[in-house]
């Protein structure tokens, strides 16, 4: 039986959905390799119990995508016996004698027994063949017990396959679209007879060899109306005049964060760019980029050079950065911020990703909470991809998602907690567009960003030429329309576009005289800031470019206003819906024991107890 796409908890708050939608837009024309993205172990989220089952992998995975994880870590075992890729660490017999253990129920009126039943499935098989023992699960699927393991026969890379463009599909609108990043650690099945052993060296006939045997091929098929490719990038690279400089100028990647040649000819080209999101889930319409991560030594004799057309090489989208962090969960070390830097050549945050988010042990759930923000939010201000590779509270993503939603949530490098407000209510009208509708700074909040009113009067943040890192402030107070127009010779009213950028302007404004900064100061226009993002034309859709900016989603953008607020309204339908079902309900129970009070008595029928 498939498997698809079906979450459980997508983020439905009106206000998650503007932040994650906001940061993405920020975000959209840096260089996707420059851009931080949620990242996640599958082996832990999903399988840190042990389980291997096809329906409960399914769910975990559409879980994981639902609440915003964009790089997946997966672990793949080629298993020899099958020929095919799996999940499982462990070979799983092709032919085996399965003793199978099943649960059943007996119902009787005073009370409800549960037995179990031994059932024994016999296949055709080898003499000398071992006796697995397993079990049905809920879905009525076999679950072999291979030592530490239980695990389904068919959790392969189909499965994997079927979710992603179950989730793609699931998720076309402009709204909704972000680039899925798969990392695939490569390793061999561990035999059946020895399952907490290494697996064995392979070579020869054993290795994957036909093009459905080996994983680039396999996913390059299953997933090739989606993937953006090597090739692809060597192409949009050799000539980013029919490329990425043939796009809407809104798609196309700022060029500061890359190397660009020009030829005599005026063609230009680079050799270490990378397209931006938005060329990339937008003008080309691909939703997914797969890297190969570790692969095994057993596996050393593999040719994964014909794999190099669909599937990028270890280390390609990966650079690891050691981090290390108090208990609290303060960064002590691997931050990529360099006070003096002013280009981006001088801090390597390419692909940068957080060694793992460290969970500490033996803390209540808000401690742990509490210290997992700070980690996070450090390592995404620091330029890093945070990881987390670990069963959140000793539970997998498929059984409950909500922690791993709010880390997920956390991953966010820009607004504060609980902002950006108005993002369900709308935050004003068309006669009063600027109620919270202008974001600040807010440097009492560690430059986080808050939503306010658009009349009051602030200094705004000015960037030096097309630079990423390097900030002045303007030379005077003004109400957000009217700020730019303050900004110093050399410099334009801006906004930054990811963590790193983010924690730049941070630091500089600290910088700055108490008479113009003072974080601690009681009066708002010391500790605040303008940024170069409204929400003035469509509430809850945030632009760049001024007061005049227009919220670019279809010809209709109030459907930004309906989704945010979809949630609330659809609660609200939902109440409706049980009270007039209830309502319903008890009126036709008065009606019944209306007539029940009735009574025939000698020929007359009375209503209620006859004296």
């Amino acid at each position: 039986m498939s498997v698809s796409y079906d979450a459980e908890n997508a983020i439905g708050d009106p206000t998650w959905v503007a932040l994650l939608l906001s940061e993405r837009d920020v975000a959209g024309q840096i260089p996707i390799n420059f851009v931080t993205n949620p990242a996640v172990s599958l082996s832990s989220a999903c399988f840190g119990n042990g389980l291997y089952a096809r329906k409960d992998a399914a769910k975990c995975l559409a879980n994981l995508l639902a609440v915003g994880y964009r790089r997946l870590v997966v672990d793949l075992y080629w298993s020899v016996e099958r020929r095919t890729w799996t999940f499982c660490p462990v070979e799983i017999p092709a032919r085996v004698d399965v003793t199978v253990s099943t649960f059943t129920s007996t119902t009787t009126e005073a009370s409800t027994t549960s037995t179990i039943t031994t059932q024994t499935a016999t296949t055709t098989s080898d003499a000398g063949t071992p006796t697995v023992t397993g079990y049905t699960d809920s879905f009525g699927d076999t679950v072999y017990e291979l030592g530490p393991y239980r695990c389904t026969n068919d959790l392969d890379l189909y499965s994997l396959s079927e979710v992603l463009v179950g989730y793609f599909e699931a998720t076309t609108s402009q709204l909704l679209v972000y680039t899925t990043y798969l990392v695939l650690n490569l390793h061999v099945a561990g035999s059946d007879a020895e399952p907490s052993k290494p697996a064995k060296m392979i070579t020869g006939k054993d290795l994957p060899s036909s093009e459905t045997e080996r994983a680039g091929s396999f996913l390059h098929d299953a997933l090739r109306e989606y993937l953006y490719t090597p090739t692809q990038l060597t192409k949009d690279r050799s000539n980013l005049n029919e490329s990425w400089y043939q796009v809407d100028e809104s798609y196309m990647p700022i060029v500061e964060y890359f190397t660009i040649h020009k030829d005599e000819a005026g063609m230009h080209s680079t050799p270490d760019g990378w397209p931006s999101a938005k060329y990339v889930q937008l003008a080309k319409a691909d939703r997914i980029i797969i890297e190969y991560g570790s692969v095994d030594p057993q596996l050393a004799a593999h040719d994964f050079g014909r794999d190099e057309d669909a599937i990028f090489p270890p280390g390609y989208l990966t650079s690891p950065v050691n981090t290390t962090a108090t208990p609290n969960g303060t960064l002590t070390s691997g931050c990529l911020y360099k006070a003096d830097a002013t280009d981006v050549s001088q801090v390597n945050s390419s692909w940068a990703l957080a060694s793992s988010i460290p969970v500490p042990k033996g803390l209540s759930t808000d401690d742990t909470m509490g210290s997992l923000t700070n980690v996070i939010s450090g390592s995404t201000g620091c330029g890093m991809s945070p990881m987390l590779n670990t069963t959140l509270f000793d539970e997998t993503a498929d059984a409950n998602i909500e922690h791993y939603r709010n880390v997920s949530l956390l991953t966010g490098w820009a607004w504060a907690i609980g902002e950006p407000q108005g993002a369900s209510t709308g935050g004003g009208t068309a006669d009063t567009p600027s109620f919270d509708r202008c974001a600040i700074m807010d440097l009492s909040s560690e430059g986080r960003w808050r939503a306010t009113n658009c009349s009051e009067t602030r200094r705004g943040a000015c960037r030096l030429g097309n630079s990423p890192f390097s900030w002045v402030l303007s030379n005077a107070t003004a109400e957000y329309s009217n700020v730019s127009a303050t900004c110093p010779l050399g410099s334009n009213f801006a906004i930054p576009r990811t963590g790193l950028e983010n924690t730049y302007l941070y630091k500089y404004l600290l910088t700055q005289p108490e008479a113009m900064i003072n974080p601690a100061s009681t009066d708002a226009s010391l500790r605040e800031i303008y940024i170069d993002f409204n929400s003035i034309d469509v509430t809850s859709c945030w632009v760049t470019g001024g007061p005049q900016a227009k919220c670019p989603y279809g010809s209709d953008p109030q459907q930004l206003e309906r989704r945010t607020v979809l949630v609330a309204a659809i609660a609200g339908i939902v109440i409706l819906i049980i009270t007039a079902l209830t309502l319903f309900v008890k009126c036709n129970a008065n009606r019944r024991n209306s007539r029940r009070r009735k009574r025939v008595i000698e020929g007359w029928e009375y209503e209620g107890v006859p004296s």
